[in-house]
């Protein structure tokens, strides 16, 4: 069955995507210089492009932070064939001297310390700059750096701080480190929740007046306004609480920001829901094989001589000749979740007969770019979609239902699902029973983007993990129930790096996790 899936997906034409070409060109690979220096427009040029090139990080986005928080959660099973790959995330066994803690937190960080390099360089460079033409394009740089320190900073909340609830926003070092300043390397306390979402948004802010217009359109790998407003709409979402209704008026408020800044993104006639429904070769199966599609609106971009890691390989592991040893395989009470005539049951999860024997769901959603894995060589690689159409949608929709809006949340999730869903009617849930659709939807449509931690971690819902045959505990064992009120829910919070603490003399603290 495999085989036969992945011929029809290599007999497919690559539609070529020009603003990547573009990308590609303007900012070529190359690595931040041992020694920074900013004194021209060039300097600046290759400045952005180490801080793009550092977000296919192994740590990042083209590995540890898309696949852990699902693989720790409820999305992946760990295999009889494991080789040891994420366990002690997957036994909730890990410590602040894990590597894949480490390296998460010192990848974001580094990219904030590019980031304020770069803004307290930039008049340096302003100063000698003559023509407008010139100015315009160091300004376009400065939207990136402002939008990348963003984004960094929205990740190091998302994972190394507690959900965001009006109660302990204001509570003293429950943030992030907001190292704004390159020049003064001394240690700096974590913020409250509060001060560090502020921060971000205050920096969208900033990059929404630099970033141009021109880069308004789909399947992007530059920073673009589509994503500031996708951001914006996650952070704000993010704000409007725990559980499944706002306790605060502020959060209320974060709510309708929410809605707000969704609404730019669906309705600015730039992004457009992949239709899945049209049989092989449709636009929605383009996304997963060849990094490609309208809803796409920011993609780390990547070539054949500048990759990033391989996401789909501790799904696949081949073995030569023909088959698949996979560290993880797909949960089957997220399996159960999809409809009938759900175009994404066959593109993201597949039966196969595994190296050890057993019929396993074997995850094929990173099955690999074709063009990065150069024909017959098999990387798995593809360019992580960090901001999609589909996610906003859902952002939305779970925002009009904590404000009672039931009506239009459901529109939102037909929207969707009318493009996933052969013959799909309409969603008209309610209540509780809406809520879980909303649930379910995120859980199958951003499977394995690496949203599911941070969800449950702020629905307050318990991490379980029901028996699943042939997984790393044995025939029939591989149980996980994690319920909220547990001392050990606290490691939903990863616990700030024992080399952070230890480095400050104690400036920064740790998480609860930390005491585990």
């Amino acid at each position: 069955m495999i085989k036969n899936i992945r011929l029809i997906l290599l007999s497919l034409v690559l539609v070529g995507s020009s603003s990547c070409k573009g990308f590609l060109d303007e900012y070529p690979d190359s690595a931040i210089p041992e020694e920074m220096a900013m004194e021209t427009l060039d300097d600046c040029t290759t400045i952005v492009t180490g801080i793009y090139s550092a977000f296919k990080s192994g740590y990042l986005y083209s590995g540890s932070m898309t696949l852990l928080p699902d693989i720790q959660a409820d999305m992946a099973y760990a295999s009889d064939a494991n080789m040891g790959v994420y366990t002690e995330f997957y036994r909730w066994q890990f410590k602040p001297t894990n590597a894949d803690v480490q390296g998460v937190y010192a990848s974001l960080y580094s990219i904030v310390s590019t980031c304020n390099f770069f803004i307290e360089n930039i008049e340096k460079v302003q100063s000698k700059l003559t023509s407008d033409a010139e100015k315009e394009e160091l300004e376009r740089r400065l939207g990136d750096v402002y939008f990348a320190r963003a984004l960094a900073y929205a990740e190091l909340i998302r994972f190394y701080c507690e959900a965001y609830d009006e109660d302990i926003a204001d509570k003293e070092e429950m943030g992030v480190s907001l190292k704004l300043s390159y020049a003064d390397a001394s240690p700096v306390k974590r913020s409250t929740l509060r001060e560090s979402y502020a921060q971000v948004i205050s920096d969208l802010e900033f990059a929404e007046k630099y970033i141009p217009s021109s880069r308004s359109v789909a399947d992007s790998p530059y920073f673009s306004i589509g994503a500031v407003n996708a951001l914006r709409s996650r952070i704000y979402l993010y704000m409007g609480g725990t559980g499944n209704t706002p306790d605060a008026e502020a959060e209320k408020k974060n709510l309708e920001k929410c809605i707000e800044y969704a609404g730019k993104v669906i309705n600015s006639d730039v992004y457009e829901l992949c239709n899945g429904t049209t049989g092989s070769g449709s636009d929605y199966e383009k996304i997963w094989s060849f990094d490609t599609g309208s809803e796409v609106i920011w993609k780390v971009a990547m070539s054949s001589t500048s990759l990033g890691s391989s996401l789909g390989k501790i799904f696949l592991n081949f073995v030569a000749p023909d088959y698949y040893n996979p560290d993880y395989v797909f949960a089957e009470e997220i399996r159960k979740l999809f409809y009938e005539g759900d175009c994404r049951s066959s593109l993201f999860v597949t039966d196969y007969t595994v190296g050890t024997g057993h019929d396993q769901p074997m995850v094929i959603k990173y099955f690999g770019n074709t063009n990065l894995d150069g024909g017959a060589t098999k990387k798995f690689i593809n360019m992580p979609k960090v901001f999609r159409l589909s996610e906003v949608y859902l952002l939305r929709a779970e925002a009009y239902y904590k404000l009672g809006l039931e009506e239009e949340a459901n529109a939102d999730i037909t929207a969707i699902r009318k493009k996933r869903i052969t013959s799909y009617g309409s969603s008209g849930a309610s209540g509780d029973d809406l809520f879980k659709e909303i649930q379910n939807e995120r859980a199958i449509e951003l499977y394995m983007e690496g949203f599911r931690l941070s969800d449950l971690k702020r629905w307050k819902l318990p991490i379980q993990r029901k028996k699943q045959i042939y997984t790393v505990d044995g025939p029939d064992n591989n149980e996980l129930n994690i319920p909220y009120n547990s001392t050990k829910y606290c490691l939903t919070t990863w616990p700030i790096p024992k080399h952070e603490l230890e480095a400050t003399g104690g400036v920064v603290k740790g998480n609860a996790s930390n005491d585990l």
